[in-house]
């Protein structure tokens, strides 16, 4: 092989190795474009931050620094996530001086939402990033939702009168705020509907009102949801449990089911075959005289009748 051919097929291949470089650096680029956003913003005190949001890693960074020859006093910024404030800094930044800051947004995102947006405030301008992710409401592993933590069969007055009620405690471990609903059906209570949210990192303990007996073991049901109890789009949990006043009340996680509240026709009812009511309780309403299903006042009253007509 010549010199000059040599030198050719060197030249060839430094420009195919140029290339693949050249290509493999613009896919990089586009790759980098899709995961991460960055934005340039100047506050109106001459704060110089630069902020990047990465979907794929819920997290939002930022830089910021002081370009002046002076100290910048009470400056700060806050970050939104879904409308929910999630982070909030105020400093004091002397001259020529630079921070930065790793702000992970999963605590805020919003599990009832597909589209989804991070806003970056500061005195003076901001900007914001929206990103799509679709979550499943009921199942969301790696975001915190709220949740039913317990439920506590009692008795208790509800309108100044002795009733057989459910304590059902509600944690919300997010930094989210959700527009929630309590729903609550047992063997003898259709359902019990209860606006319940709780704010972002709390717990509320909500007291059902129940129809069952007072004096009974009592089964039942309760489901937190935001939006439409017939659709699984705002499902956050669902459990079972099952009680008396003054026992123990046992509780156990159950996959979100979807059903027809008690105000539409054809609704939904709870039951339990171990909980059932017998024939008589379900024939009496509910209604006892000493414990004893009314149901069988009335029939031993018409045997009695009957008998009586035989004997004349």
């Amino acid at each position: 092989m010549t010199l000059q051919k040599s030198s050719i097929i060197v030249c060839m291949l430094a420009l195919l190795c140029l290339l693949a470089s050249v290509q493999s650096a613009i896919v990089g680029a586009e790759v980098s474009s899709v995961d991460k956003k960055s934005a340039v913003i100047e506050s109106s005190g001459g704060i110089k931050y630069q902020i990047s949001f990465s979907p794929n890693d819920s997290t939002v960074v930022v830089g910021y620094r002081n370009p002046t020859e002076n100290k910048i006093k009470l400056s700060g910024y806050v970050i939104t996530v879904d409308g929910q404030q999630i982070y909030e800094d105020d400093f004091n930044l002397s001259e020529g001086e630079h921070r930065t800051k790793e702000i992970n947004i999963t605590p805020a995102i919003n599990v009832n939402q597909d589209e989804h947006t991070v806003t970056f405030s500061t005195f003076g301008g901001h900007t914001q990033f929206n990103f799509t992710r679709k979550i499943d409401s009921a199942e969301a592993e790696n975001i915190p939702t709220p949740y039913i933590e317990d439920v506590t069969v009692t008795e208790g007055t509800i309108d100044g009168k002795p009733s057989a009620v459910a304590n059902v405690t509600l944690v919300n471990p997010s930094e989210q705020l959700y527009s929630t609903k309590l729903m609550v059906h047992t063997v003898g209570t259709d359902g019990s509907l209860y606006p319940a949210s709780v704010r972002p990192g709390d717990s509320r303990t909500i007291t059902v009102e129940l129809l069952d007996d007072p004096g009974a073991e009592i089964a039942g049901e309760a489901r937190f949801y935001a939006g439409n109890m017939t659709t699984e789009e705002g499902a956050l949990d669902q459990v079972e449990f099952a009680g008396k006043a003054g026992g123990e009340t046992r509780v156990w996680n159950t996959s979100y089911e979807t059903g027809r509240p008690t105000w539409m026709d054809d609704n939904y009812r709870y039951q339990n075959s171990s909980y059932g009511q017998t024939l008589g309780e379900r024939a009496s309403g509910g209604v006892e005289i000493g414990g004893v299903p009314v149901i069988y006042f009335g029939l031993a009253l018409l045997v009695g009748w009957i008998a009586l007509r035989k004997v004349r």
